[in-house]
């Protein structure tokens, strides 16, 4: 039985100074409706859980059994939630005066055939963060996305027009996503056991298309995002995330793929990933063992590490995942 309208979940992993800016930013914008907060700690281990539960005594806060990903926090956390809708929020995100989350769940109340509302994302340059994206396999590289666009500039500004309160996407970013709780558990709740970390959005999405849903991205409203906030504190986090990008790109193109395509897809990306990484890491040799050359050769490394280990484990699929 839902006792709350909303319930808010976040997943945290030693981003405790980062999602403390996000629980004030409730405190300095609070929504009108009823709302819990559950926060879930991916087993951080660095000391910091009992003190902060002592300092915000009026949120749920869990601790995971092991850092098993996103999904599964997320998974965690709706298992706690009491709430008719569920906001799936990232801890790097600030709400503003613009009353994002009342307007979206208003939204989502008012029109049954949507599936999943977001909203604007403002990174910290006040610029808005990638609105429109496709669920097309070829278009998970940014030069392909950008040909793309460039091909079909005009079929694109009439679908989507730039003065438009509202666009339907094929998916919204993971770090804002509201979902109505019933049709969040009849879709199998996010796909843990695919996803680690990133393309698990689009996975979601597609399971809630595929229901006859619509999603919808609010561009009259918007939050504030430190995009990668929570996930891009030194070269060595850094190598394991883009590394984890690599790994749900294959990921995604193993469950969605289709025959020769899926084959061409998987040698495309491994290929553009290899000539990319090695162009970056040799490039940023001209500032040698700086930060960004540092993050490049590691990640290179991650990458031809998470290659071998596919071929000997004969998976796509994350080590990391909790199987």
């Amino acid at each position: 039985m839902c006792t709350k309208k909303l319930s808010i979940i976040c997943v945290n992993y030693k981003s405790w100074a980062i999602l403390r800016k996000c629980l004030q930013s409730f405190k300095d914008y609070p929504p009108t409706i009823s709302y819990e907060i559950i926060v879930v700690d991916n087993d951080s281990q660095d000391g910091k859980f009992d003190a902060f539960q002592q300092e915000f005594l009026d949120i749920k806060l869990i601790a995971n059994t092991g850092n098993h990903g996103f999904s599964n926090g997320c998974n965690v956390g709706a298992g706690h939630a009491a709430g008719e809708y569920l906001l799936f929020l990232n801890p790097d995100v600030l709400l503003s005066k613009s009353k994002a989350i009342d307007t979206m769940v208003s939204y989502a109340e008012q029109n049954p055939k949507t599936g999943i509302t977001s909203c604007r994302r403002i990174n910290p340059k006040g610029k808005p963060e990638r609105e429109l994206a496709f669920l097309n396999l070829w278009l998970n590289t940014g030069w392909m996305r950008a040909l793309y666009k460039l091909w079909n500039k005009k079929v694109l500004e009439q679908t989507f027009p730039s003065d438009a309160d509202i666009w339907h996407p094929d998916w919204v970013s993971g770090s804002v996503i509201l979902i109505q709780a019933d049709l969040f558990q009849r879709i199998g709740r996010w796909s843990q056991e695919d996803f680690w970390m990133y393309s698990e959005d689009p996975d979601l999405c597609k399971k809630v298309r595929e229901q006859g849903k619509e999603i919808a991205l609010l561009r009259h409203v918007e939050v504030h995002h430190a995009h990668g906030g929570s996930s891009r504190r030194n070269p060595q986090t850094t190598a394991i995330t883009k590394s984890e990008v690599v790994t749900s790109h294959h990921v995604f193109i193993q469950k969605y793929g289709k025959g020769f395509n899926r084959l061409a897809l998987h040698a495309f990306t491994f290929s553009n990933t290899l000539i990319v990484w090695s162009l970056r890491t040799v490039m940023s040799l001209l500032v040698f063992w700086t930060p960004t050359f540092k993050s490049s050769f590691l990640t290179l490394l991650a990458i031809i590490k998470y290659y071998t280990s596919a071929l000997i484990r004969r998976t796509w699929k994350s080590k990391r995942l909790k199987i």
